[in-house]
């Protein structure tokens, strides 16, 4: 296993997922989990939070993919940050009013809650304990008020578990194209958990990990918003490193394939 941490130069991530049936994940996105449904367009629900224009998750329709259900795919884990422990109660009570399974919950120096998405991708979320006492399920619930009834301003993405074939390849690909580094920096406050991003490899070998992602549920694309210099730094650092990748006419996006054909963007920040 290898853990690798972007740090600073990203404003926002975006993870967008392929799914079977888009209103099914969007009821337990929004209903659950708390994101506000901000868009949708043709196949794609675009979500984020109330608070900021952010888009944080995207859910794609696509019925012809494989599911591959039960198998392991690209996307092992994805960790979702919130603000505090009141909010993560909230979270929790939501879930168990509504009777959903919860894989596993844990409480050291954070709370987390795992559960698995109605199409299989794990979701873990995660809160700083602080000064509060929680150390079991019953004091976490003990906190919830309804005073979040949705996602925070500070929720945010912080990191994936990938599952890969190949891990020294896809730990040179995010170190050497992406600038990665290898180790893990702990988010510290509010204000940092948004501008570290982790990637933790798993190696595994599901038949179902090196298909295009066009051609199975799950995670297909991973989205960030940096600056101008951010950008324009990556699209000479790919040139020289003869990777291939795509920047558009006006260079505000640029994407490239990671080996196990994972979709990195980086869009650059607008002005307004």
């Amino acid at each position: 296993m290898s853990v690798l941490t972007l740090t600073t130069t990203t404003e926002n991530v975006t993870i967008a997922i392929r799914v079977k049936d888009r209103d099914k994940m969007i009821d337990f996105y929004q209903g659950l989990i708390g994101f506000a449904l901000k868009q949708e367009e043709n196949t794609l629900a675009i979500m984020g939070v109330k608070e900021k224009e952010a888009q944080h998750l995207w859910l794609e329709e696509s019925p012809r993919a494989e599911e591959y259900f039960g198998e392991m795919k690209k996307l092992q884990q994805a960790t979702l940050t919130v603000s505090s422990v009141e909010e993560l109660s909230d979270l929790y009570q939501r879930l168990k009013e509504a009777s959903y399974p919860i894989v596993q919950t844990s409480y050291d120096e954070k709370a987390r809650i795992v559960v698995d998405d109605p199409e299989k991708n794990r979701l873990e979320v995660v809160a700083t304990i602080g000064e509060k006492e929680v150390k079991n399920d019953e004091q976490l619930l003990a906190l919830a008020t309804g005073k979040f009834a949705a996602l925070s301003k500070y929720a945010s993405f912080q990191g994936v578990h990938l599952n890969v074939t190949e891990s020294q390849k896809e730990e040179k690909f995010l170190q050497n194209i992406l600038g990665f580094y290898l180790g893990k920096k702990e988010a510290t406050s509010e204000a940092s958990a948004q501008e570290n991003f982790g990637v933790t490899l798993h190696t595994s070998n599901s038949q179902a990990i090196d298909m295009g992602s066009d051609d199975v549920l799950g995670l297909e694309i991973i989205r960030f918003i940096v600056t101008d210099e951010v950008l324009t730094a990556l699209e000479q650092h790919l040139a020289e490193e003869e990777q291939a990748f795509y920047i558009d006419k006006k260079k505000t996006l640029l994407t490239v394939y990671d080996p196990v054909g994972i979709e990195w963007w980086f869009v650059r920040k607008s002005d307004k």
